[in-house]
């Protein structure tokens, strides 16, 4: 077993749980590896049973809308963590005729449609940067859905955020499959009401972005018939080196047990694999017209180019009236500076034992211009 790093009981960042999610995640805790102390807790339980206050709120303020809502087919952009499914989804939300879940609603589903609008009247566009990349976001920018489906209570690979002990199963906490059926068919509620709610609020079909969702991408089409699918790559030893970045971040951030650096490293091996095959599998599934693909590195270098080709790809209209504004945000960008990264040897050989043949197969190498190889210890 690696032996997790020791910290010391703190105030972590929280994530805004219901009371049926806090108490199902804190039962997961490791006590041998928590640094939950008491007032971390007595937070944590507090919150909660405002939010689940709130979302009942919610539920009966908007019961009849709800009850009406008919959620169009999602259009979901499906890749591993830090494969370039942010820019992407930033990019389709260019396009007014699709809608999305905003940071604030991610962040508070709880409440979000009794006190988004008012909100953003009060506070206006505060826009930070995010740590794991420097990209700039704000509370109105797009976001992963799968922050509100852990907040209202839906089994996610996000539980691992507070519980990194998690990870040591990964296909378990992955593979929603491998769940049981009372947990796969809470899930499918979840995602359900929150569109539905989304729905409500916006009255469009949903521009989706959580990689989470490619490890779901087998189940997806009959759940959300009519979907369309998008599916970027990117050099899999950049995806690794920024998904250890990512991760000790987020940890950081939110962790309730201790973890180690090698339990970050076997995590994103494994369920790079895992999240591959059911791509593939997802991919058999579904008419190849609901589907199309983009290299990371293209997209980069011409936005603009891809985009129409994606939409052309799944027979998307409105191109030409999302031009202006897609011109626009990638002008924007355009100084953004990706992060350059560093592995060990210890971590490229484990790269290369565990995805070397997929590496080839995509047709990557080393990418020099992006990572530095440590020095050997």
């Amino acid at each position: 077993m690696d032996k997790p790093t020791q910290q010391k009981p703190q105030i972590k960042h929280r994530l805004r749980l219901s009371r049926a999610a806090w108490h199902r995640i804190s039962g997961k805790i490791d006590p041998s590896r928590s640094i939950a102390g008491y007032k971390t807790r007595l937070l944590y339980s507090s919150a909660a049973s405002v939010n689940s206050v709130l979302a009942k709120m919610q539920s009966v303020a908007h019961a009849e809308a709800l009850a009406n809502a008919k959620v169009p087919p999602p259009i979901f952009l499906l890749g591993f963590w830090r494969s370039g499914t942010t820019f992407l989804h930033e990019l389709f939300c260019c396009d007014t005729q699709f809608g999305f879940p905003s940071t604030y609603a991610c962040m508070n589903s709880a409440h979000f449609l009794l006190t988004e609008q008012g909100f953003h009247k009060r506070r206006g566009k505060q826009e930070a940067y995010r740590p794991m990349d420097n990209m700039q976001y704000s509370w109105t920018s797009p976001q992963e859905d799968e922050f509100a489906l852990l907040c209202m209570g839906a089994p996610s690979p996000y539980e691992a955020l507070l519980v990194p002990s998690l990870m040591s199963d990964p296909q378990v906490l992955v593979d929603l499959r491998q769940r049981s059926v009372e947990e796969q068919d809470r899930w499918q509620r979840t995602i359900q009401l929150f569109l539905g709610e989304l729905t409500v609020q916006q009255s469009k079909p949903m521009a989706l972005k959580s990689p989470t969702h490619g490890f779901r991408f087998p189940l997806l089409p009959s759940l959300f018939p009519g979907s369309r699918f998008v599916i970027i790559q990117r050099n899999p030893y950049e995806v690794f080196a920024s998904n250890v970045k990512l991760w000790t971040t987020l940890l950081e951030m939110y962790s309730l047990e201790s973890f180690s650096t090698e339990q970050i490293d076997k995590f994103v091996l494994s369920a790079y694999l895992i999240h591959e095959e059911a791509i593939a599998e997802g991919t058999r599934k579904i008419p190849p017209e609901n589907v199309a693909r983009v290299k990371y590195e293209d997209l980069v270098a011409d936005p603009l180019t891809e985009m129409r080709r994606l939409y052309s790809e799944l027979k998307l209209r409105g191109f030409e009236n999302a031009q202006p504004a897609l011109q626009q945000y990638i002008a924007s960008v355009a100084g953004h500076q990706r992060n350059r990264l560093a592995l060990s040897p210890a971590q490229k050989n484990s790269v290369d034992e565990m995805w070397g043949a997929m590496i080839r197969d995509k047709g990557y190498g080393w990418p020099d211009n992006w990572l530095t190889l440590k020095p050997p210890a």
